[in-house]
């Protein structure tokens, strides 16, 4: 059987060039595109690629994967030209887009008849209804086996002799924004070289992934009489007013908790801010990831997201949730009503997420 590399040889037109031109549609979610860092690394130190994406979260490379282009379209004429494309999203348009760029190698995840467009694919496998183990919540018919995002990648990009060494998402603060940061904390009483813990309470409006402010208030309450380490809040662009209930809601009495001056930090910024921190306290969002990929350890609190699909590099991670009949479901609002509306943050214990990050915090 040939080898995914001697394959890509024969089915790729000649070219000018001694390399193959590779096309890697990266995944629109920050959280994704962060688990999806090592793939992308790999190919910049392989030569390069066409990262094809969203460039409000792309930018969370500048500086980096200096061999990589940028290309912030899906029209498949501007694709045309590459010999291999590695398709990191699931959907059926991206799997089109790059046939009729007539790119001969297609490789990605067959899901549905999103197959027959690839000429290289893996099939996940499906739940079957089962328990999952560790979550106590029945399975909802035959859905998808929910796995690392980070290890699918992996081994999507090997489908194209793409070979990954190492499998850790890293991302390095720039200089510019570190300073940045810098100056915001001291604006705030934070001193260069403090420690200082990080929260971020941010989630876009009607979120079922946004933790409720009564966890985040009850857990700031909670913090402010165990640990004299300030808390720094933050949160994204449109998200200021969340992040200002939640401060007004904080208590007054011991309370260290903060939040800097507007505007919002963008994605470089807050990579930088999370690089000078203890520990980073959010729900499982893309900020988690980003605290991840910047090596500060992170407590993630849990709602309706399934853990299975994180799972990987948890070492300095602690997961915080409560099973609930309901999830989890993935949904972007909840459809519940009454005590069970949000019931997956709700049930969380504050004093739960205060001991994970006192733990994070002093293990330093």
């Amino acid at each position: 059987m040939s080898s995914a590399r001697e394959e890509f040889a024969a089915a790729a037109p000649p070219r000018r060039g001694p390399r193959p031109r590779l096309l890697v549609r990266v995944p629109n979610w920050l959280g994704d595109l962060l688990m999806a860092e090592p793939v992308l690394r790999a190919a910049d130190e392989a030569g390069g690629a066409t990262l094809v994406g969203d460039p409000r979260i792309l930018g969370v490379f500048d500086g980096a994967l200096a061999n990589c282009e940028r290309l912030y379209s899906d029209d498949p004429r501007l694709w045309r030209g590459h010999d291999a494309a590695l398709l990191l999203t699931g959907s059926f348009r991206t799997a089109l887009t790059a046939l009729r760029a007539g790119i001969p190698l297609r490789a990605g995840q067959a899901r549905d008849a999103r197959g027959l467009l690839l000429t290289h694919s893996l099939a996940p496998a499906r739940e079957r209804g089962r328990t999952p183990l560790g979550l106590g919540v029945h399975g909802r018919g035959r859905r998808w086996l929910p796995r690392p995002f980070g290890s699918v990648c992996v081994e999507l990009a090997a489908l194209v002799g793409l070979a990954v060494r190492e499998r850790r998402p890293r991302l390095m603060p720039d200089w510019a924004a570190s300073e940045h940061v810098r100056r915001r904390l001291e604006a705030v009483g934070i001193a260069p070289g403090s420690n200082f813990m990080v929260a971020n309470v941010g989630s876009r409006p009607g979120s079922a992934k946004g933790a409720p402010t009564e966890l985040w208030s009850s857990m700031l309450a909670a913090l402010a009489l165990r640990t004299d380490l300030p808390c720094v809040l933050v949160s994204g662009p449109g998200e200021e007013a969340l992040e200002a209930q939640i401060h007004a809601a904080a208590p007054r009495r011991n309370s260290r908790a903060v939040s800097l001056p507007q505007p919002a930090l963008g994605l470089c910024e807050l990579a930088a801010l999370f690089s000078q921190a203890r520990v980073v306290v959010t729900a499982d969002n893309g900020p988690r990831h980003l605290a991840v990929a910047v090596g500060t350890p992170v407590v993630a609190i849990l709602g309706p997201t399934d853990p299975r699909h994180t799972a990987d590099h948890l070492e300095h991670t602690r997961l915080v949730r409560s099973p609930v009949p309901c999830g989890p479901c993935h949904l972007e609002v909840c459809p519940l009503s009454g005590p069970a509306h949000k019931s997956c943050f709700t049930r969380i214990d504050p004093d739960e997420v205060v001991r994970a990050v006192l733990e994070l915090a002093h293990a330093l």
